[in-house]
């Protein structure tokens, strides 16, 4: 029986699906954490540093070892500590920032433009590093080593595309908040723009307060009718929607619809969601609908 021998590629492969895998789960603050350790676990590096970058400056907020070192180290460990460098004190970073190519340095080279009190503290026989790009910045620097051995070539490589895999999944997050945030600006103007139709429609009706509000299939109090909004939200909760599926369907927060909700049940002279929805389908003008 042939035995297949695995292509030399599939070790990435592997090693990329977990990285995406372990970042998608952690995100936010906690994807540096993260990067770090699986650069060290799933990528086999030895030492792993992750950095933001915020204008003119980068900061070093994370520092992993492989098991092996996890006794070693301790000043560079306290080292990092989130505390802002400025890119002018660490030409390679600010390099890395400027061009967004990874780089790959031997101990001859990396002292010349490293920054001094972090790579003397770790002081690798070589290290690369790579830029981490979402949305057109570069938001981040991933730096690895393997201590006392050398950083291949395959290593950069391996190291840029854990860099691209970063940066995309950050770029997820900042898209996704993007979103967010929009949606919830329109359905503060949706809020408003309907407030207002209610608020003349709601004039209107009082001119006419022996006719039921349109489109409810109930004849509802004279004196105290619905509005359009409530309307909606009587509709859909009779349909047994919950407070956030009539936020998303009609574009407000769930606060408002709690509102709505309470103003519902003063008007119709009920205390349930389930005395509403029996209203909204059998009740009648005047009439309040007990348990």
């Amino acid at each position: 029986m042939k035995v297949i021998e695995p292509k030399p590629d599939d070790f990435a492969v592997r090693a990329m699906r977990r990285f995406l895998s372990q970042l998608r789960t952690a995100g936010g603050e906690a994807l540096g954490a993260v990067a770090c350790r699986e650069a060290c676990e799933a990528l086999g590096f030895t030492k792993a540093m992750f950095s933001r970058v915020s204008g003119a400056s980068w900061t070093p907020e994370h520092v992993y070892m492989a098991p092996d070192l996890q006794d070693c180290f301790h000043e560079l460990r306290r080292a990092v500590d989130g505390t802002p460098v400025p890119l002018l004190r660490a030409p390679r970073e600010a390099d890395l920032v400027r061009f967004r190519r990874p780089y790959l340095l031997g101990r001859r080279a990396y002292h010349r433009g490293a920054y001094r009190p972090l790579i003397d503290l770790s002081d690798p026989v070589a290290y690369a590093a790579a830029p981490i790009i979402a949305n057109g910045r570069t938001v981040a620097i991933l730096h690895v080593d393997r201590n006392r051995e050398v950083v291949t070539d395959e290593d950069l490589r391996l190291l840029a595309m854990a860099a691209r895999v970063s940066g995309l999944v950050i770029a997820t997050e900042e898209n996704l908040g993007y979103l967010a945030r929009r949606r919830s600006t329109l359905a503060g103007l949706v809020e408003q723009l309907v407030d207002a139709d209610t608020g003349d429609a709601t004039m209107f009706r009082r001119g006419r307060p022996e006719q039921s509000p349109p489109g409810l299939g109930v004849a509802l109090t004279a004196t105290d009718p619905l509005t359009d909004r409530e309307e909606d939200v009587l509709r859909l909760m009779a349909a047994g929607a919950t407070n956030r599926q009539i936020a998303t369907q009609l574009f407000i927060s769930d606060g408002t619809v709690k509102a709505h909700v309470r103003q519902i049940f003063r008007k119709l002279a009920v205390e349930s969601r389930a005395q509403a929805a029996a209203y909204y389908r059998h009740g009648r003008a005047g009439t309040t609908i007990r348990p």
